[in-house]
C-alpha cells in the first residue's frame, strides 16, 4: 500500500502560499481562546496526543487472576474478589465505560477541526510545518492526512475496547453492542439517553474507522521521510488498523456473538487477517522473545515487523520483576501462574498431557514444551540474570507458600513478560529494563488469521490466494519457541475440530497474561454456559524425600464464579440512560 498524495493539488496550493515565518505567533497571557488553541499545532494535536497518552503503558499481569490461568497470593485485589463470585454491575473492574466515551470524544473534537479547505490561503486547519517551499507545502499536507489517519484507528481502538467489555446478548435474546456517538460531541446538556446499537452496527463502525485510517495512513513507518519516515514509529499506521480490523471481525465471528455461525463472518475475519499479514510481507519467522517484548521496540526507528501497535516504551523500569520475583529475589510475588496453566503446556513433541507417552509422576517438568521453562518459574528452575538463583518452591524451600510472606500459592512464579535475563532487584546492584504493552502484535494475528481460516475454509486450504494457510500461520507460533510439531501433523492433519481445540490452547499460552485469554474464554461460548468459566483453579504441593527426589500433589485453592459470559453493564450508566438494556445474566 503506498501513501496517496494528490502532488498536483498541493502544487498548487503552494502557489498561493506565502512565507510564513510569523505565523500564528500567538501572545501568551496564560489564556487562550478555542480558536487560539486550535490555530497552534501542538495545541491543535492535543486531544489526539491526550488518546494516545491513555494507552496502557503496562500489560495487567493481574488481570489473569480471574482466569484458570493465575491466582492472587494475597487473597485480595479486585480481579481476585470478582473472579471468585463478586463481580457484579456496581464492582467490576474492567468497567471502562467513562474512560473510554471520553477518549472517543477527544477524538471527535479533534475531527471536527480536521477540515481540508483547498480554495484557503493555508488549506490545512493549522501550519504544522513551516513553508518556505514546494515540499514543505506537500508535507504539510501530508502530515494532515497522516494525523487524519490516526485519529481514525484511535477512535476505532477505544469503540473496539468498549465492545470487548460490555457488547454481549441482552435479556430479549438480540445481540447489543454499546451506544454509537459517532462523530458527534456531547455535552452535559445533550441528552445522554442512547440506546445500546446492535453489535453487528457497532463492529461496522469500527471497521469504517479502520478502513478509513487505511486510506490515510502508510503499511509501516520506514526510511527518513519526515511524514511517514521510520521515526514516526509508535504512532498507528496502517497495519495497525488493519489487525485491529482483523481482531474485531474475528471477535463478531465468534460463537458467543454469532449465535447462527454465519459462515460469512468467518471468511471475513480469515481475509481481513490473511490481508494485513500480506501486507507486512507475508508469513515469515516470528521475533524471539526478548526482541519483541524488550529489545527491538520501534522507538522512533522500524527494526521489529512483529510490533503492529504498541503502549507508551517505559524505560529503567522493573515494575513486573518488583511484582512477580519471588521474595528471595527482593519481589512481592503478588500473583502465581496456577496448575491449570502448567498442565496446558504440552509434552516437548506438542502432544497435550492427557494423550502424551512420558511419564510425569516423578519429574512433571522435564520433557515438555519449551515455553514452559520460559513462562514458568518451578521448582528447580533458574531465574535472573545469568540463571543465579534456583526456584525451592517445595516444602520447607525458600520460596514454599508462606502465609504473610511474598511468595506463591500455587508453587509456582510467572516468568511470562518479566526480563529474568537482564533484570535483578540485588540491593546496591539492581538492573533495569526498557519494555512496552504490545497492544496488537503478529503473534495474534497470526492466531487470528488461523482460526477464523479454519472455520471458513479448513485448516490446509488457501482459495484467496494469501500464500499461507490455517495451518501455516499456527506452525509459525511452534517454530518461533522451537516447540514439537509431531501431534499437529500426525494426529491433528487436517482435522477442523481438533485443529480448533489445539488453536485454542496455543491462544491461551502464547498471549498469556496480555489481556487476550479473559475475553476469549468468553467469545468462544455459543449457548451462554458459564460452565466453562466456572472452573477449579489448582496449585502444586512438593514435597522434598530423604532421597532428593520429590512428590507432587495438584491441591485446589479457588473456584471461578461468574453469573454470564458477558460483562454487565455498570448500574449508573443504566440509571443516567434508562434506554440502556442489561446483558444476559444480570438484574
Amino acid at each position: 500500500m503506498k501513501h496517496k498524495i494528490n502532488i498536483s493539488v498541493l502544487i498548487l496550493l503552494f502557489v498561493s502560499l506565502s512565507s510564513c515565518s510569523d505565523f500564528f505567533d500567538l501572545e501568551q497571557d496564560n489564556t487562550m481562546t478555542e480558536e487560539e488553541v486550535f490555530a497552534n499545532a501542538a495545541y491543535f494535536c492535543g486531544p489526539l496526543m491526550d488518546s494516545y497518552s491513555a494507552l496502557p503503558g503496562f500489560y495487567n499481569i493481574e488481570f489473569e487472576n480471574m482466569t484458570d490461568n493465575a491466582v492472587d497470593n494475597d487473597f485480595s485485589g479486585d480481579y481476585y474478589i470478582c473472579g471468585t463470585g463478586a463481580l457484579r454491575p456496581d464492582n467490576n473492574p474492567l468497567n471502562n465505560w467513562e474512560t473510554r466515551y471520553k477518549q472517543i470524544r477527544n477524538i471527535n473534537i479533534f475531527l471536527s477541526k480536521m477540515v481540508l479547505d483547498p480554495t484557503a490561503k493555508l488549506p490545512t486547519p493549522v501550519r504544522f510545518y513551516v513553508i518556505n517551499n514546494k515540499n514543505d507545502s506537500i508535507d504539510n499536507v501530508r502530515e494532515f492526512q497522516r494525523l487524519l489517519g490516526e485519529a481514525y484507528f484511535m477512535r476505532s481502538y477505544w469503540l473496539a475496547d468498549l465492545l470487548r467489555n460490555f457488547g454481549g446478548e441482552a435479556k430479549d435474546g438480540s445481540m447489543l453492542g454499546v451506544p454509537l456517538v459517532q462523530g458527534r460531541i456531547l455535552n452535559i446538556d445533550d441528552n445522554l439517553d442512547i440506546p445500546r446499537a446492535t453489535y453487528d452496527e457497532c463492529v461496522q463502525a469500527i471497521v469504517n474507522d479502520c478502513d478509513s485510517a487505511i486510506k490515510y495512513l502508510p503499511v509501516e513507518y520506514k526510511g527518513t521521510d519526515r511524514v511517514i519516515g521510520a521515526s514516526i514509529n509508535g504512532r498507528a499506521a496502517g497495519i495497525s488498523a488493519m489487525a485491529l480490523k482483523a481482531r474485531i471481525l474475528l471477535y463478531a465471528a465468534s460463537p458467543a456473538f454469532n449465535k447462527d455461525n454465519d459462515m460469512v463472518k468467518w471468511e471475513k475475519a480469515a481475509i481481513a487477517a490473511g490481508e494485513a499479514i500480506k501486507a507486512a510481507g507475508g508469513l515469515s519467522n516470528l521475533s524471539k522473545m526478548d526482541d519483541y517484548y524488550f529489545a527491538k521496540l520501534n522507538n522512533k526507528n522500524y527494526e521489529n515487523r512483529d510490533i503492529l501497535f504498541r503502549g507508551p516504551i517505559m524505560t529503567g523500569n522493573q515494575l513486573y520483576e518488583l511484582n512477580h520475583y519471588p521474595q528471595s529475589m527482593y519481589g512481592a510475588a503478588t500473583s502465581g501462574a496456577s496448575q491449570n496453566y502448567v498442565d496446558a503446556f504440552p509434552d516437548k513433541d506438542g502432544y497435550p498431557l492427557s494423550e502424551s507417552s512420558y511419564d510425569y509422576s516423578a519429574n512433571p517438568f522435564q520433557n515438555r514444551d519449551p515455553r514452559l521453562a520460559l513462562f514458568v518459574g518451578y521448582n528447580g528452575s533458574k531465574m535472573g540474570p545469568g540463571n543465579y538463583y534456583t526456584i525451592e518452591s517445595y516444602e520447607g524451600g525458600a520460596d514454599a507458600y508462606v502465609p504473610l510472606k511474598k511468595t506463591s500459592r500455587t508453587s509456582y512464579y510467572i516468568k511470562k513478560l518479566l526480563r529474568t535475563n537482564q533484570v535483578q532487584l540485588i540491593p546496591g546492584n539492581d538492573t533495569k529494563t526498557q519494555r512496552a504493552n504490545i497492544i496488537l502484535g503478529m503473534p495474534e494475528l497470526y492466531l487470528n488469521y488461523a482460526e477464523a481460516a479454519n472455520e471458513a475454509w479448513g485448516v490446509k486450504s488457501d482459495p484467496r490466494g494469501f500464500g499461507f494457510t490455517a495451518y501455516d500461520a499456527l506452525k509459525s507460533i511452534l517454530v518461533k519457541y522451537g516447540s514439537g510439531e509431531a501431534y499437529l501433523n500426525k494426529v491433528i492433519g487436517a482435522d477442523g475440530n481438533k485443529f480448533r481445540t489445539y488453536l485454542r490452547n496455543e491462544r491461551r499460552l502464547e498471549l498469556s497474561f496480555e489481556g487476550h485469554y479473559f475475553y476469549d474464554l468468553r467469545r468462544w461460548i455459543g449457548n451462554n454456559s458459564v460452565t466453562s468459566l466456572n472452573v477449579d483453579v489448582y496449585g502444586m504441593k512438593i514435597t522434598k524425600k530423604e532421597d532428593n527426589t520429590f512428590s507432587y500433589e495438584k491441591i485446589l485453592l479457588e473456584k471461578r464464579r461468574f453469573l454470564s459470559p458477558y460483562q454487565p453493564i455498570p448500574y449508573m450508566e443504566l440509571y443516567n440512560a434508562p434506554s440502556l438494556v442489561q446483558n444476559y445474566g444480570w438484574q
